[in-house]
């Protein structure tokens, strides 16, 4: 191609008579045994910046020739010192920043970050490798001519090294907009940093890359607290490859590229994660703990002080509240509702014993009950136990401000269904002293008795009027509890299935499709009820339960999973993880999800948000994703309690 011509100068001789000069000055004034670090930035005109260099390729897919004698500067800002870039250094300047490919290795030697270096592209080319451009020598080999690494004997024909020592401020990214993917992008190849970044959760059990090769690079979701989510690639070969990435919070800086279309991060060493800070959502190890009756006392409308916290088990159960909505009881008997930003919603269980962080929020009444608004930050502990207080319609009457969001119990009631709205159905409960309305959602699945010796629940206050909240089908002995046929939640209660035969077995639900899978009643199976799925698969076969219907609008899925409890040998410390799978089409095309690490011996929650609508029919499946043993089997893995959200 021809680009404007300019007055040429004599770039080998301006090269030598520099370098000749610099090396006998530096000769005369260095110790014999030190490492030379003198280097200056030689006399050579910069006669084209990064961006007009990027701007000679108007279009993808092509590869040009420089052929007008122009000089490019840069400083280094990722090299090849551990690996992680391969055969390239990426050089910036005042206007942006481009790839140099270099057929050579340990190039860091020569070209290390912080260096300045000078190239003459007359002779070489631009092109692009997923939209992203790439400076290179030309391969005159193929028609029409295509881009190759400057072979290592000609390096010094092309660049010029400059000064060490040069800085790069990273460009702080506050506005994920800013991070494009054009083919002449300013801001690719450049230096950037994200702050208030995670590595997600899914992902923290993860090394950088694959040590076992297995995998050439391996992406690492990294997310921010406001939930943007990037890419974080690595190769497998970087000398950090089997480093298990960091759990928690704080500033990442990296080269941004991009893959066609997707946003990535490219770290040059692991310095370059400084995740030291609390999780998003989590709680701060210096808090001082306060009773919830101590909370409760501050009074509506109080401001809650500095580094606070309380701690207490979950007695509601999510799938009978509103998203985001949870009822916290502690040992001094008494309970409160936190509603959570729903950026930060921790999908805390019945039972969870849990920490969460209260500093400088307000207490408030909603509809008369006391509540805590905006919690953002919160930590599972592990299971906890609250009595249910014996009580009566009317002692929850007369104590209803001091109980709210406690759990009680009554005694031989009768419940008679009194009014239903499009999300569930209300029932009056009456005992020998009075009657409560009690609330029962349609995602519980349960359908309380006629009669029953016992009503279990928490309590609050709604407009002034008390209610008790059932949890789930043992609250209230003698219950439909569980799904119905056609219903959105399946335990896998019903059917039999005692073989690895692939076969579809009729549940609940509906029909279920069993690769490499079974109905595990074992004593070594995981389970909530008296069975669970059990899958395994294999080295050529997928181990998957699969629905073999649709549900319309199902949006989101949740279920609990463990590893079973049989002996595994020498591999029951191995990873245990699932996979789900989504079909909007009957099944005949799959979108694969994130895999979801989980445990051995315990469950483990696994939610994922199907991207339907509310009239789209959508399937599912859940893949044993675990290790393989070298007897070409998984890890056997057991699956229950699949909720499927509307």
């Amino acid at each position: 191609m021809s680009i404007m011509k300019h007055k040429q100068f004599n770039w080998l001789a301006a090269l030598i008579l520099t370098i000749a000069t610099v090396t006998i000055i530096a000769a005369c004034n260095k110790k014999f045994d030190e490492p030379d670090t003198t280097f200056i930035d030689p006399n050579l005109p910069v006669t084209m910046s990064l961006k007009e260099l990027k701007a000679l390729l108007p279009t993808a897919g092509t590869v040009v020739e420089i052929t007008d004698d122009k000089t490019i500067s840069g400083i280094v800002v990722a090299d090849d010192r551990s690996g992680n870039f391969y055969k390239s250094i990426s050089i910036q300047d005042a206007t942006g920043g481009v790839s140099v490919r270099l057929d050579g290795t340990n190039v860091f030697n020569s070209y290390p970050v912080g260096r300045r270096v000078y190239i003459n592209v007359k002779g070489l080319c631009i092109g692009e490798y997923g939209g992203m451009i790439q400076l290179g020598a030309i391969n005159s080999s193929t028609s029409p001519i295509s881009q190759t690494p400057i072979p290592q004997n000609l390096f010094d024909k092309y660049i010029v090294k400059g000064s060490f020592g040069n800085t790069i401020t990273p460009k702080v990214i506050t506005n994920f907009a800013d991070l494009k993917t054009t083919l002449q992008d300013s801001v690719q190849n450049t230096l950037i940093q994200l702050q208030n970044f995670q590595v997600v959760a899914a992902d923290t059990l993860k090394t950088y890359g694959d040590p076992s090769l297995a995998s050439s690079a391996v992406n690492i979701n990294v997310q921010n607290c406001s939930g943007n989510t990037i890419i974080m690639r690595s190769s497998s070969y970087a000398n950090f490859a089997g480093i298990t990435v960091p759990k928690g919070k704080g500033t990442i800086t990296a080269i941004y590229t991009f893959f066609n279309g997707t946003k990535q991060l490219v770290i040059r060493d692991t310095a370059d994660l400084q995740f030291n800070d609390v999780r998003c959502g989590g709680v701060s190890t210096s808090l001082t703990y306060k009773t919830i009756q101590e909370i409760r006392a501050l009074g509506s409308g109080a401001t809650i002080p500095a580094n606070t916290g309380i701690r207490g088990v979950i007695v509601s159960n999510k799938a009978n509240e509103a998203a985001g909505n949870y009822r916290i009881q502690d040992a001094s008997a008494s309970g409160i509702q936190l509603r959570f930003i729903t950026a930060f919603n921790p999908n805390f269980d019945l039972d969870d014993s849990v920490s969460v962080e209260i500093s400088g929020l307000s207490v408030d009444l909603f509809n008369g009950d006391m509540q805590i608004n905006n919690v953002a930050n919160s930590q599972k502990l592990g299971i906890g136990t609250i009595i249910p207080r014996t009580a009566t319609v009317t002692d929850i009457a007369a104590n209803i401000n001091d109980w709210s969001s406690t759990v009680v119990q009554l005694s031989n009631v009768t419940v008679v269904q009194s009014s239903t709205n499009t999300t569930g159905i209300n029932y009056d409960v009456t005992d020998a002293t009075g009657t409560i309305v009690s609330f029962v959602r349609n995602a519980l699945g349960v359908t309380p008795p006629a009669n029953a010796t016992s009503y279990t629940g928490y309590v609050s206050l709604y407009n002034g009027t008390p209610q008790i909240t059932i949890r789930n089908a043992s609250d209230v002995p003698g219950s439909g509890g569980g799904p119905t046929p056609g219903g959105t939640n399946e335990n896998f209660e019903s059917g039999a299935k005692t073989n690895y035969t692939d076969a579809a077995v009729t549940l609940t639900t509906g029909s279920w499709f069993f690769s490499d899978g079974l109905l595990g009643t074992d004593a070594n199976d995981m389970k909530i009820g008296s069975q669970s799925a059990r899958v395994r698969g294999t080295n050529v076969k997928e181990g998957f339960i699969r629905m073999e219907f649709d549900i319309t609008g199902v949006q989101q899925v949740k279920f609990k999973f463990a590893g079973t409890n049989f002996n595994e040998g020498s591999d029951d410390t191995q990873e245990i993880s699932v996979q789900l799978e989504y079909s909007k089409d009957g099944g005949t095309t799959w979108t694969a999800l994130s895999k979801v690490i989980g445990a051995r011996g315990s469950f483990t929650n696994a939610s994922y948000t199907i991207p339907a609508t509310s009239t789209e029919n959508v399937r599912v499946k859940i893949v044993n994703t675990s290790f393989l043993r070298s007897t070409n089997n998984r890890l056997r893995v057991n699956i229950d309690d699949v909720e499927l959200i509307k």
